[in-house]
């Protein structure tokens, strides 16, 4: 265990009269799997991605994303994920004035990748940047936004780079060794991350989280929630995260560190990905509901439920899961946690073979 200052690791959100925060401690480190054998191809990576659309005051995508494989009609399917992702940054934040390949969307300090499908797997994830690196004049999203996009790179390149690509923690350690060794140097900074990869040719569906974003799985057919991850805090609002630390610092947890969740996923079923802007502000059972009662809706409605209600009770007086744990640890707070909101939300379908 290393500690450092408590400004490398602060809470990104302080509860109303909370008393200070001393030194924080984190597991360091080193990342697995060296992944650089994958540099020389990740320009004609990108190039094949998807562009997504845009919304004021938030950013949306779609994808498709695709697992196990049936005939029907003397033409094989597999079911795939379509994917819609849904972002809205903190209303305190001001928007940002541009947004390039290293910051796609306006998220506030989150991040996001929909990854097109290989043959055998199809992944996504979701990031949250700590945002008390600002305090020291860095930007949180662009450490958030490059370990997306390094785990996108991953992947996509599938298993004609890595055979473990259809494990999401094998992914997670890549993606993050990819940002330790940018070429230029790696941004400082940190995130939680949680990536989901489903398996196409055996339908199994696995999670890996690290820090208190999370993801859930509700069954389709009878609206159930069948898989709940769970977060990992080593205190109060100090989740876990990786990290990138300034020159001379260490700190930081350890990919491995990652939870890892399995269950097997039928057609129907939508998948939830999202950020602590949302869990803090709705609880889990809540958003089981939410898709329950949308799941025959498109993806994009069931995610522009979800970032709506989480908007609504972040900024209002109700009680929230945030402030239940807060009280729970002593701190005086009520009501919501204003934060940046993101989700992910994943139905899987069937579609013919290269039509996903």
């Amino acid at each position: 265990h290393i500690s450092f200052p408590a400004e490398l690791g602060v809470p990104d959100h302080q509860p109303s009269a909370a008393p200070g925060v001393g030194a924080m401690t984190l597991r360091a480190g080193t990342a697995a799997a060296a992944a650089l054998a994958m540099a020389a191809g990740l320009a004609k990576v990108r190039a094949r991605r998807r562009e997504d659309g845009t919304t004021q005051h938030g950013s949306q995508a779609a994808c498709e994303t695709g697992i196990t494989e049936h005939a029907l009609g003397g033409k094989a399917e597999r079911l795939t994920l379509k994917s819609a992702a849904r972002c809205m940054s903190a209303n305190f934040k001001a928007p940002r004035s541009e947004t390039t390949e290293r910051v796609r969307r306006d998220c506030g300090e989150d991040a996001f990748f929909v990854a097109a499908p290989t043959s055998t797997v199809a992944s996504v994830g979701i990031a949250d940047g700590v945002g008390s690196w600002s305090g020291r004049g860095i930007d949180p999203a662009l450490f958030a936004w490059e370990l997306m996009n390094r785990c996108q790179d991953v992947a996509e390149r599938g298993a004609a780079a890595l055979s473990h690509s259809s494990d999401p923690k094998r992914l997670l350690e890549s993606g993050f060794e990819l940002v330790r060794k940018a070429v230029g140097g790696a941004p400082v900074g940190s995130s939680t991350a949680c990536v989901a990869s489903l398996d196409r040719l055996s339908g199994e569906l696995r999670v890996a989280n690290l820090g208190d974003s999370g993801a859930l799985l509700v069954r389709g057919s009878s609206g159930d929630c069948v898989l709940e991850s769970k977060a990992q805090q080593h205190r109060f609002n100090c989740p876990y995260q990786l990290m990138v630390p300034p020159p001379g610092y260490a700190g930081g947890d350890d990919p491995k560190a990652a939870d890892v969740y399995a269950a097997k996923a039928q057609e129907g079923d939508l998948l939830l990905l999202a950020t602590d802007g949302v869990l803090d502000n709705i609880s889990r059972e809540e958003m089981c509901e939410a898709a329950r009662g949308h799941r025959h809706e498109g993806p994009e409605a069931v995610a522009e439920k979800i970032v709506r209600l989480a908007r609504a009770r972040a900024e209002g007086s109700d009680e929230t899961p945030f402030s239940l744990a807060a009280r729970a640890a002593g701190y005086r707070h009520f009501g919501g946690k204003p934060d940046d909101i993101t989700v992910i939300v994943a139905r899987v379908e069937r579609a013919p073979v290269g039509e996903e």
